[in-house]
């Protein structure tokens, strides 16, 4: 017959110190984030947000890969062609190049009523 003794003792199971080294370990993850974030900024303060000397002016869509795009680099005009494979510089301009106004509200109106063929015909 067994022994009435081993019978009733039982296996502890994980218990809460489990679930408390899980919850310190997260913390240590999240705050090793926050401060490789905290270190980021202050060693390189406008590090992601780009800069002042490189702008695109303009960008045109020429398929689901493929665009052209006008570049303002440190005052000089650059027409690129940009695919998934290479960048290319399509053109240097000698001078800046002088980009149409986007118009006022009106403007869009007039482009959709064009797009749609009912714009105004001489």
């Amino acid at each position: 017959m067994a022994n009435p003794a081993l019978a009733s003792t039982s296996v502890p199971g994980p218990g809460m110190s489990g679930l408390w080294e899980v919850a310190l370990g997260l913390l240590v993850v999240v705050l090793a984030i926050v401060a490789v974030g905290w270190f980021m900024r202050r060693l390189y303060p406008g590090g992601t947000t780009g800069t002042q000397a490189l702008k695109v002016l303009a960008a045109l869509s020429l398929g689901p890969r493929e665009r052209v795009l006008l570049v303002d680099a440190g005052g000089t005009h650059i027409l690129l062609g940009v695919t998934t494979q290479q960048i290319t510089a399509l053109h240097h301009f000698s001078e800046p190049v002088v980009l149409p106004e986007a118009g006022g509200p009106g403007d869009f109106a007039l482009r959709l009523k064009e797009a749609l063929g009912r714009g105004a015909r001489p």
